[in-house]
């Protein structure tokens, strides 16, 4: 961005010359670039997937119920 100023800057303050194209071409072309550049290099590294969520199961097995006692529950 710090150049992009410095070309409008010199765009404005140089006289009318083949140069002072240059500068207005530089200030509008290098935002333009430096975003297709910035997004061709994709989101990043990260691969990974993200681990799937597994819900936790509960199996109380037909034993605990046959063999107990009616007395213990008190």
């Amino acid at each position: 961005m710090v150049v992009r100023v410095i070309c409008i800057i010199l765009a404005v303050a140089v006289p009318v010359s083949w140069i002072t194209f240059v500068f207005v071409a530089g200030a509008v072309f290098l935002p333009y670039f430096a975003v297709v550049i910035a997004n061709a290099q994709g989101p990043g590294t990260s691969t990974k997937r993200a681990p799937v969520a597994e819900a936790p199961t509960l199996s109380i097995s037909a034993d605990a119920f046959i063999n107990s006692d009616p007395k213990d529950n008190g």
